[in-house]
């Protein structure tokens, strides 16, 4: 495996590049004020409930209104439909975290092998500084293709739906650290995965995904809340 960090982009003149890619990062979307008062809040509404993962889910319909409004920012939704395209669906969000006893590095995966149907979309907004010691995201460029089969493995920190280190000795990795506002945008079937914490800090991060308009159907028989 080739590693390498991942440059930032200007979105209006990178959109080849996303498409080419799988990913984006935007930098300096939301001022630090914005992310410590998301950290709080995340904090106190999901550690206790994530479950060893540190993934927490909520549907569009229960989001609180603090991360619906980071979700739905003007910054946020002005770079998605540069890329994107002009109609997304709001579908979900996630608050996501590693501490010193959620340390684990995140197994390779797409998110498609997670949730299936039409694409979708993620932003992996940083609450806080995300660095190769307390474990920020790597990502496989170009991996978005395709969706690929995983393996179901079962242990403790969930993410059942993996593939294999083995399976990727030839790929180029690049490594993405962040900001504490910056966005990782990328497609549901960007293969990614993230360091371990080796820092005994917490690293949080949230999640909004959406969808094109498309791919509509009924939420009403999603559950509000469902832990990775």
């Amino acid at each position: 495996m080739r590693t390498k960090n991942m440059p930032h982009h200007n979105p209006s003149q990178d959109v080849s590049s996303f498409h080419e890619n799988g990913y984006l990062i935007a930098p300096a979307v939301y001022t630090p004020e914005e992310m410590a008062a998301c950290k709080r809040s995340a904090q106190e509404l999901t550690e206790s409930q994530s479950g060893p993962s540190g993934v927490f889910v909520w549907m569009c319909d229960a989001i609180p209104s603090l991360f619906e409004g980071i979700a739905c920012h003007s910054r946020l939704m002005a770079i998605l439909q540069v890329v994107v395209g002009p109609r997304l669906e709001f579908l979900s969000a996630k608050p996501v975290f590693k501490s010193a006893q959620v340390n684990f590095p995140s197994p390779w995966h797409q998110d498609q092998a997670y949730w299936g149907g039409a694409p979708k979309y993620s932003a992996w907004i940083a609450l806080e500084d995300a660095t190769l010691e307390n474990g920020c995201l790597k990502v496989i460029p170009g991996s978005h293709r395709s969706a690929l089969d995983h393996a179901a493995v079962q242990d403790k920190n969930g993410f059942g739906n993996r593939i294999l280190d083995e399976d990727l000795k030839n790929e180029t990795i690049v490594d993405a650290p962040l900001n504490a506002g910056d966005a990782l945008i990328f497609h549901d079937c960007l293969l990614h995965g993230s360091h371990p914490n080796l820092s005994g800090r917490d690293r949080w991060s949230h999640l909004p995904q959406r969808r094109p308009p498309r791919s509509l159907h009924r939420l009403v028989h999603l559950k509000t809340y469902r832990p990775l």
